[in-house]
């Protein structure tokens, strides 16, 4: 138990180091446990990734199948665009007023401008956030 306890404290110690660590000092600090340049980021975000290194090489890291469950391929995609024919018109009414959208591939077109999500036309409507698919129709409210 006590290699465990002094295992622990060299973490410890290892991490609260990190916080004191210049950008400079911490990209060092990258090269050494990464092997690799550290990507163009936030002291904060190296600092957290660094932290995440140090725990991994003294505990290890995450389970082979973990790893294989977190794969953006065995991740089913939440997005809900496909499941509209590119051309299809969404139409709503709100507070008087008809407003149309068209669905063009990947993206939305509405006042000549194309948006990413629906969500972000119904801001644009409405001033406030929203589910773009309930503001719509497309799914039903909770």
């Amino acid at each position: 138990m006590e290699t465990r306890n002094t295992t622990d404290e060299s973490v410890r110690r290892q991490l609260l180091a990190l916080a004191g660590m210049s950008r400079p000092q911490l990209c060092d600090k990258w090269r050494d446990l990464y092997g690799a340049e550290p990507p163009n980021s936030s002291r904060e975000f190296l600092r957290r990734r660094l932290a995440y290194r140090v725990q991994e090489l003294f505990y290890g890291g995450l389970d082979p199948m973990l790893k294989t469950m977190l794969t953006p391929e065995a991740t089913p995609s939440r997005k809900k665009v496909a499941d509209l024919p590119d051309g299809a018109k969404i139409s709503r009414e709100w507070h008087g007023k008809r407003y149309e959208v068209t669905f063009r591939g990947n993206k939305y077109e509405y006042e000549g401008c194309l948006y990413r999500s629906l969500s972000g036309i119904a801001r644009a409507i409405t001033g406030t956030a929203w589910n773009g698919r309930e503001f719509f129709g497309l799914r039903k409210g909770k």
